[in-house]
């Protein structure tokens, strides 16, 4: 494995993508080209543009990727971060930190946070079925890093939360959206999650507990916002 491979492969968790699917899919770059580059261990099969999108997803600088796979350096290291057009970003050890989560105005290009659903009155969390990436509705501005982000219409609020996917085994208690297997389906509560050695339960606004069974837990939502804010 050549040293690029290497330090891909532990960048990609520094940035939080998990497999080399996600690096195709949020640089854009076409799956078996992010095969060849690693087959050859090399940047020589990407053009330049493609070398930008690359840097820009991993957020390194062009100049440092590319000393890395001429050899002039031996590794680039984690607390190295550089955002293409984003100014006082904190580095991904960081994530912590509130400012990290502080959002970002987009370019009205640049589709901003998925707005995928809406949390009822009961605190149902409810997805848009139909919700596509091309045509769904997106709140104008980005928070934290983008990736495994998303909104929820708050009902009758005028208001929407914005949640980050984090396992199970990572989240405590506080604000979030659950969703846990009921045999044919993930149904979805929004609201204060509490933990006990025995059980777990969450709170909805209406005041009800629903309990939780942490063994059917397949996504949790964190509260990372709001917006508007």
């Amino acid at each position: 494995m050549s040293k690029l491979t290497q330090w891909l492969d532990h960048r990609m968790d520094v940035v939080g993508l998990n497999r080399w699917k996600d690096l195709s899919k949020y640089s854009g770059l076409p799956h078996q080209t992010i095969r060849d580059m690693n087959t050859c261990g090399s940047l020589v099969v990407l053009s330049r543009s493609d070398r930008r999108l690359l840097a820009a997803t991993l957020r390194v600088s062009l100049r440092r990727l590319e000393q890395l796979d001429d050899g002039r350096i031996n590794w680039i290291e984690d607390k190295h971060v550089y955002d293409v057009g984003v100014q006082g970003r904190p580095l991904p050890s960081q994530e912590s930190d509130p400012a990290y989560w502080v959002p970002k105005d987009v370019k009205p290009e640049d589709r901003g946070t998925p707005l995928i659903g809406r949390i009822r009155s009961s605190g149902k969390a409810e997805p848009d079925e139909d919700w596509q990436e091309e045509w769904g509705r997106h709140i104008p501005q980005r928070f934290g890093k983008g990736h495994d982000i998303y909104g929820l219409e708050l009902d009758q609020a005028g208001q929407s939360v914005v949640l980050r996917n984090v396992p199970v085994w990572e989240f405590r208690e506080g604000l979030a959206a659950v969703y846990c297997w009921n045999g044919w389906e993930a149904e979805g509560w929004f609201g204060r999650v509490h933990l006990a050695p025995s059980k777990a339960s969450i709170v909805t606004a209406d005041g009800a507990t629903h309990d939780l069974d942490l063994l059917n837990v397949v996504r949790i939502g964190k509260v990372v916002g709001r917006w508007p804010g």
